[in-house]
């Protein structure tokens, strides 16, 4: 099997599963995607070749467009708009969606029953596991829940990404929705920020503290 054979034969068998619930397929990330208002929903399949066998590896996205916009206006245009990026396997590991647990939910095929395997698996793990995961995280309020609560050393399991962006955009969100804990957050992220030992991350982290301090988001 070729790797564009197997992309296109698990495409074609999934692509009316995910268009029912409003998604659209993005061939050059394979991934499909559905917005809604200002949020868009992401579910990532990550195929990797090994030679004659290939794995699976599904993450889930989350783009914030209030949260977004205001992080691009104060540092400028960056790489990608992910609030939320994670896999699927930590996701499920986490149910509180806080502490970090590695959970591995790949799929492998070595031959064309693997293939159908893991096209019922993806439609699994969506239902099972993305559609609750995207339905938790539709507020302000509920992505306010997850990155400004503790443990504060490291990302939550279901954010994701870096740790630079968890002290960012907590704040912005907290700012939005007028967190009554926001100075208190500003005290935590001031301290935690300086654990990256990365200059950039830190002059840009306090792009974000100045400009919340002289702007009311509400």
């Amino acid at each position: 099997m070729k790797s564009n054979e197997v992309k296109k034969k698990i495409f074609n068998n999934i692509k009316e599963f995910f268009l029912q619930d409003g998604f659209v397929y993005k061939k050059t990330l394979n991934e499909f995607t559905h917005q809604i208002d200002d949020y868009s929903y992401i579910y990532n399949i990550h195929q990797v070749s090994w030679g004659n066998r290939f794995s699976l590896h599904v993450n889930l996205g989350l783009s914030q467009k209030q949260i977004e916009d205001i992080i691009e206006k104060i540092l400028g245009k960056r790489q990608d708009r992910l609030t939320f990026w994670r896999d699927i396997g930590d996701i499920a590991a986490s149910p509180d969606g806080r502490e970090v647990v590695n959970g591995n939910l790949s799929l492998w095929i070595y031959d064309d029953a693997d293939v159908d395997t893991s096209i019922n698996q993806l439609k699994k793990y969506y239902s099972d596991i993305a559609k609750q995961y995207f339905l938790k995280y539709n507020s302000l309020e509920s992505i306010d829940d997850v990155i400004n609560n503790p443990p504060f050393s490291y990302c939550p399991a279901h954010v994701g990404g870096s740790f630079d962006d968890r002290c960012m955009k907590g704040l912005v969100v907290a700012s939005l929705v007028c967190n009554s804990n926001y100075q208190k957050l500003v005290e935590i992220y001031n301290e935690e920020i300086k654990e990256t030992k990365k200059n950039k991350s830190i002059n840009d982290y306090y792009k974000v503290v100045q400009y919340l301090e002289k702007h009311n988001l509400k």
